[in-house]
Order: structure tokens, then sequence, then C-alpha cells
């Protein structure tokens, strides 16, 4: 089982890692998402409008973003999170008490559900990439194994001529793949961590799709893994 990544943002909160990863592989890092995500909110000033964290299905990717309010969100955006400066409203020459709302703000979001409505965002984007175990050749397909790095570390199996690759440096090694090149995508479980790569990497021009049932449904169901490591 995954061990839960504590959110420094509030007391006794856990991110799961797959939320943890998901920021990390848009934004470099859960820190590196959390510093735009904040300036942009003590930008607002007390005045008006909304931050949005927002999954970007044609972007491939979570995107921060000001808006007037929720309804202007970049289009084919779905936001998961929202910052609403009236509830951070302060007299304008009162800046740095809107600071520490915004501070506020962050130590008491509720990662669980923001987690939750990222599942159900990436759900909903890329049911259309989904590809059935039975229809797969293992031996004549670009197969990507995209485990999260703890859980691909600890795994004795993966599937035969795959290549692991980190999906929270997606941004990096996606650039080595060519342009119009067909990839098989897989994680655990078929959720959200092979779902989300395979946008990125459409996005990107691949035509990347992922397995139903990840590694996890194709070794249930008796078909043939190798040892992992075995490729690069």
């Amino acid at each position: 089982m995954d061990t839960p990544i504590q959110d420094p943002g509030r007391a006794g909160q856990d991110m799961a890692p797959a939320m943890a990863l998901a920021l990390s592989a848009s934004f470099g890092s859960v820190e590196g998402w959390r510093e735009e995500f904040v300036a942009m909110g003590k930008a607002l000033g007390g005045g008006s409008g909304w931050v949005l964290l927002s999954l970007h299905p044609r972007e491939g990717r979570l995107l921060n973003q000001w808006v007037a309010n929720p309804e202007e969100a970049m289009a084919g955006g779905t936001p998961i999170l929202a910052m609403d400066a009236r509830e951070l409203a302060k007299p304008l020459d009162h800046g740095a008490q809107a600071g520490a709302d915004v501070d506020d703000f962050m130590a008491t979001i509720a990662w669980d559900e923001v987690y939750q409505r990222y599942q159900q965002a990436v759900q909903a984007a890329s049911e259309e990439l989904a590809v059935d175990p039975d229809t797969v050749d293992p031996r004549r397909v670009s197969l990507l194994d995209v485990r999260r790095e703890a859980i691909y570390e600890q795994a004795a199996t993966m599937l035969p001529g795959a290549c692991w690759r980190n999906p929270a440096r997606v941004a990096e090694w996606s650039a080595t793949l060519a342009t119009g090149s067909e990839v098989l995508v897989y994680c655990v479980y078929g959720h959200e961590v092979g779902r989300a790569t395979a946008l990125r990497l459409r996005a990107q021009g691949i035509r990347a799709r992922f397995l139903v049932g990840g590694i996890d449904r194709w070794s249930r169901e008796g078909r043939e893994l190798q040892p992992s490591g075995k490729t690069d």
C-alpha cells in the first residue's frame, strides 16, 4: 500500500502519493506548485477573482490560473481547487493580512477532496484512450511502465519488453519520444497515474494510450511477465 505524504500545509492532513505525483509532473514538485499558487493568491491583494488549480487535458497537465469567476476557466479545463478572493477579502492597505489569509487557506486544504476531484477529471478525460489487455500483444507494441518510482523499485515483475519511465518526470523524458509514435503506458491499476501520463504524452504529439487494469489485472489473468529491470 502507498504511504501517504504528509502535506506540510495542513497538520494531520495527508496528500495521496498520486496527487503529489500529479503536481510534480505538472510543476516540477509539490513545492513548485505551492509557490506559484500562493503567489497568485497573494497578488489578489484582497481584491476579487479566483485562483484555480485545474486539469487541462489538451495541455495534458494541471495548471494554475486567475479568473474573474470559475465559469471563465480556460476552455476544457476542470477546476479541482479554487481560492476565492472574497474569502480572503481585506482592505487593500492590509496586504500583509491578506497574505496571511492565503496562508490560512493553504493550511486548510482538504487534499482528500481535491484528489477525488482530480481522479474524476482524469477518468472523464481519458476514457477514449483505454486499451483492453485482451487486445494487447506485448511483443508488438511499445510499452512504457509508468508506475511510481517507489512502487517500481519494489516490484519483481513488469510486462515483457517494457521500459520504466518515471511519471513524475514525464516532461523530461517525453521529449525523447518521436512525434507521432505509438506507445501503451501502464501503471499498477490503470487509474490516474497511467491515464494522466497518456494525456500528457498525447498533448505532446505522442499517440499514447493506457492499459485497462494496469499490471495488476494483467498478472491476475495469468499473462506473461518478465523480471523488473530486465530492459532499460
